[in-house]
């Protein structure tokens, strides 16, 4: 299915703005890139750039181009085998700020898929007791 043929389903007979939708569709991963251009140090670009694939992943099962959530699981799976304590931190900013997102686009109806997710890429990567949030939280949250 062509994208704009997707966005047209998506937001008949809604008050979605198809323009907004399309953004979100094609919105490419950025916290690679912005780790990038902070020239930040390989570790944490090894992170966002797992944040993204997660993200990536994510956007797909919540727009219903990916029916299931094996690939976003899977992602949290390497993400969270590489760095238990930085996947769980990423991507509950990830999720947070893609339910952001979908809330500023008035996308109620993608909510309960993003709980779904939730729920399950948090069960995959639970937060490890007596470890600290990475910084890079805290930069990406001035950034942003």
């Amino acid at each position: 299915m062509k994208l704009n043929e997707r966005i047209d389903r998506h937001v008949v007979g809604t008050t979605l703005n198809p323009v907004l939708v399309k953004g979100f569709f094609q919105t490419p991963p950025h916290y690679y890139q912005w780790g990038l251009s902070h020239q930040i140090d390989q570790r944490s670009l090894d992170q966002l750039n797992a944040t993204d694939l997660f993200e990536f992943y994510l956007r797909f099962y919540l727009t219903s181009r990916h029916k299931t959530l094996q690939a976003v699981l899977r992602e949290v799976r390497v993400f969270a085998q590489k760095d238990a304590n930085a996947a769980h931190h990423l991507i509950v900013y990830s999720l947070e700020d893609t339910r952001q997102h979908l809330l500023s686009l008035e996308w109620y109806e993608l909510l309960p898929r993003l709980e779904l997710a939730k729920e399950h890429a948090l069960a995959l990567a639970p937060d490890v007791a007596d470890q600290l949030r990475p910084r890079i939280i805290g930069c990406l949250e001035a950034s942003y």
